[in-house]
């Protein structure tokens, strides 16, 4: 368990690291930065802090010396930290399992691991204020990709996660307050969208069940600071998550990460659904505006949340210029690659038919 050490506790989580053999220079400034200005009482890596079977190639070695370097600027400060998995980790060759007994024998690590449901570190930190319990942390494995999109939350976590919440109730005779973090979002996050017309400023295209819809943020429900830059990329099917977090009106708020470019939130049915920009320099990104979020709890079971982004809190200088510039230029995934092709055989095309038109004419 941990406590709160003033009047607030700070709660840091760094999404997308995505990281192989070598981490980014940039990637570690940017956390190390973010760590010594807003100094949290705990840190989550909250999924695909590590990518890209080439780099690794099932070596555990390669994979612990990776993750060492990711989170030694945690572990030098002697800060608390815990994880959950994403969509990408176990593709090293290296299963969750496996890098879950790396993190353990990291010193202030202190995730656990429910057995008997399904996933990996599906587990809850209890927050306190001297002996009395103010908040319940929710860390949930939100699984991996299928043969087409991704996985679900499955029932059995679900059903965890009502035991857990009842149990607390019945030993304190009240609700705890609750925040939940994980991978892959919900698939209510679209309630917080409104979907428009192709070409309208600034929206994005949406893929797999919403394809060929376009969204833009709804200004009217999330923070004035935040940004969209590519569609959300939720679960294929809906296991009723969101719905038992409703149920009781305990959870505050529910963050995730998975699409990099994306960094907002806004309530849905009195709960605060957020998104959380990649934080890594070595995978696609928001430019400058990588970042991390704060979520901040108060003693009165309220709290906020902000994120921090690169530009404001380190500037605009880069260790690495070139491979920044690069991967400003890295589809977002599979079918953002395919959309570009099209695009650029469709260019292509298009002047190989008016250079045959220019030739005809002119002979």
């Amino acid at each position: 368990m941990l406590h709160f050490k003033n009047n607030t506790f700070k709660i840091m989580q760094i999404a997308d690291t995505q990281e192989g053999a070598r981490v980014s220079p940039d990637t570690l400034t940017l956390i190390s930065t973010a760590l010594d200005k807003e100094k949290p009482d705990l840190v989550v890596y909250s999924g695909d802090q590590i990518w890209k079977r080439s780099s690794f190639k099932g070596s555990k070695e390669k994979v612990k010396a990776v993750l060492d370097t990711l989170t030694k600027p945690v572990r030098e400060r002697k800060i608390p930290f815990t994880i959950c998995f994403g969509n990408h980790d176990h593709q090293v060759g290296v299963t969750n399992e496996e890098q879950f007994e790396i993190y353990k024998g990291f010193d202030c690590f202190i995730g656990k691991n429910t057995p008997d449901i399904d996933g990996c570190a599906n587990h809850t930190i209890e927050i306190k204020d001297g002996d009395e319990l103010k908040f319940l942390l929710y860390l949930i494995d939100s699984h991996s990709n299928l043969k087409i999109g991704y996985d679900n939350v499955h029932e059995n976590q679900i059903q965890w996660y009502r035991d857990t919440r009842d149990s607390y109730e019945k030993k304190y005779g009240r609700l705890i307050p609750s925040i939940v973090i994980q991978h892959i979002p919900v698939c209510e996050i679209f309630e917080l969208l409104t979907e428009v017309k192709r070409g309208t400023k600034k929206s994005v295209r949406g893929f797999r069940t919403h394809a060929n819809r376009f969204y833009v943020l709804n200004k009217d429900k999330v923070n004035s600071t935040g940004f969209m830059k590519e569609s959300p990329a939720d679960p294929q099917e809906n296991s009723g998550e969101f719905s038992a977090f409703k149920e009781k009106g305990e959870v505050l708020g529910v963050y995730f990460g998975h699409d990099h470019n994306n960094s907002f939130n806004g309530k849905v049915d009195g709960i605060d659904l957020g998104y959380t920009q990649g934080a890594g320099f070595h995978i696609y990104g928001p430019s400058l505006d990588r970042g991390v979020r704060i979520i901040e709890l108060k003693k009165n079971g309220t709290y906020e949340t902000y994120d921090l982004r690169y530009r404001d809190i380190v500037g605009k200088k880069l260790k690495e210029p070139l491979h920044f510039a690069l991967y400003q230029l890295m589809p977002t995934n599979l079918f953002d690659a395919a959309t570009r092709l099209i695009k650029v055989l469709a260019v292509a095309g298009a002047a190989a038919i008016i250079t045959a038109l220019i030739i005809l004419l002119t002979r």
